[in-house]
C-alpha cells in the first residue's frame, strides 16, 4: 500500500507559483520582465551616465531662460513701456498703468528695469535710460545700502510709537535726517516738528554718531522740555548713539523701516523745500550754525497752508512770540533798501 501524500500548505503553492513566473525566458539568464509602472526621473540611455555629456548639456540649457522674457526690446510691448516712459512715468507707475487698461497686461516693475538695464549699449540704450527719473547708466543693488548701513542696537521701531505721535496730537515730536553736501562729504541735520512744522538746522562736522548726538543735542536742548518728547529717524549709522542723545534731551527715539521715506514724510518734504537755500552738489561745510539758524527762520515764517495759512514759529512759540506782519515788513523793507 504506498505512503499517503502529504499534503503542501495554500501559502507555499503561491510562493511557488511566483518564483515560476519569474523564471529566466528566451534564454536570457537572470532576465526579469520590466516594471509595469514608470520609474522616476530622466529616461534611462544607452551606455549609462557620460560625464561630458552631461556637462555639455548642463551648459547649453544654462543659456536658456526657462521661461520666455516677457518684455523684449523691438516689441510691441517694449515700445508701450517706452512711450510710457517717455511721459514721464516711473516703471512702478507703467506696471500699475498697464494692468488697469481695457486688455490689463501684467508686468513687474523689476520685469522693467531689467528689460531696460538688459539693452546693449549703444545709443538706443542710453536714450531709453535717460528717461528714467534718475537717468543712472547702472543699475545700483538694493542691498548696497543695508550693508553700510550698519546695526543700530537697541532699536524702537516706529510701530511701537503712540497713538499721539501717529495723530500729531500734541507739539513735541520730531523726524530727523541728514541732507548730503556736494560728493556726500558735508552733511546738515535737518529737525521738523510734526504738529507744528517747526524747522531746526543742525551743524555737523562729519558724519560720526558721537558728532551727530552732541550737535543735535545742543540744538534740541535750546527748546522747552514738553516740546522734546520724541524723535523719528531712519537707520542711518549716524544715530547709533542714539541713547546719547535721550541722556542728553529726554526724549526718546524711534526709527523708521529701511526705505520707507514716507514713515518720515513730513521730514522729506521739508528737505526738499530746504534745497533752495542748501542746493545739491554745493559744500555744505561752509555753513556756519548762525547761518543755518537764518535758514531755519526763514522757513519758519512762511505761512503754510496745511496750517491754516499760519506760520510754523506762530503755532510752536507761544502767542504772540512771533511777530508775522512785523517780520515780513523788516524783511521786504530791507530788500526794497537793498535794491
Amino acid at each position: 500500500m504506498p505512503p499517503p501524500v502529504a499534503k503542501i500548505p495554500a501559502a507555499e503553492i503561491d510562493w511557488m507559483r511566483g518564483a515560476l513566473d519569474d523564471r529566466p525566458r528566451d534564454g536570457a539568464p537572470g532576465w526579469r520582465a520590466e516594471p509595469a509602472r514608470r520609474q522616476r526621473g530622466r529616461p534611462r540611455k544607452a551606455g549609462g551616465y557620460r560625464a561630458a555629456a552631461a556637462q555639455q548639456r548642463a551648459a547649453e540649457l544654462a543659456t536658456k531662460p526657462r521661461v520666455e522674457r516677457k518684455l523684449v526690446p523691438g516689441s510691441p510691448l517694449f515700445n508701450q513701456v517706452a512711450g510710457h516712459l517717455r511721459q514721464r512715468l516711473s516703471p512702478e507707475q507703467i506696471a500699475f498703468t498697464l494692468s488697469h487698461m481695457p486688455q490689463p497686461v501684467r508686468l513687474s516693475h523689476e520685469t522693467i528695469y531689467t528689460a531696460l538695464y538688459a539693452m546693449p549699449r549703444g545709443q538706443l540704450r542710453a536714450r531709453i535710460l535717460t528717461l528714467l527719473r534718475r537717468a543712472h547708466m547702472h543699475r545700483r543693488k538694493r542691498s548696497a545700502g543695508d550693508e553700510r548701513r550698519g546695526k543700530i542696537t537697541p532699536m524702537t521701531l516706529i510701530d511701537d510709537r503712540p497713538i499721539e505721535i501717529e495723530e500729531r496730537l500734541v507739539p513735541g515730536h520730531w523726524e530727523g535726517d541728514l541732507i548730503k553736501g556736494r560728493r556726500n562729504q558735508s552733511q546738515v541735520g535737518t529737525l521738523v516738528e510734526r504738529t507744528t512744522l517747526y524747522v531746526a538746522l543742525v551743524k555737523l562736522d562729519d558724519g560720526k554718531a558721537e558728532t551727530a548726538a552732541e550737535s543735535f543735542a545742543q540744538i534740541l536742548n535750546r527748546f522747552d522740555a514738553q516740546m522734546r518728547r520724541s524723535m523719528t529717524y531712519d537707520q542711518g549709522v549716524e544715530m547709533a548713539q542714539h541713547q546719547s542723545l535721550s541722556e542728553r534731551t529726554g526724549l526718546k527715539v524711534y526709527f523708521a523701516h529701511p526705505h520707507s521715506l514716507w514713515e518720515r514724510g513730513i521730514n522729506e518734504n521739508t528737505n526738499g523745500l530746504l534745497r533752495q537755500y542748501l542746493p545739491k552738489g554745493e559744500d555744505l561745510s561752509r555753513y556756519s550754525q548762525d547761518e543755518l539758524d537764518g535758514i531755519a527762520e526763514m522757513l519758519n515764517a512762511r505761512p503754510r497752508k496745511s496750517l491754516g495759512w499760519k506760520a510754523p514759529a506762530e503755532r510752536f512759540f507761544p502767542e504772540g512770540a512771533f511777530d508775522f506782519q512785523k517780520f515780513w515788513l523788516a524783511k521786504v523793507d530791507n530788500v526794497a533798501l537793498r535794491t
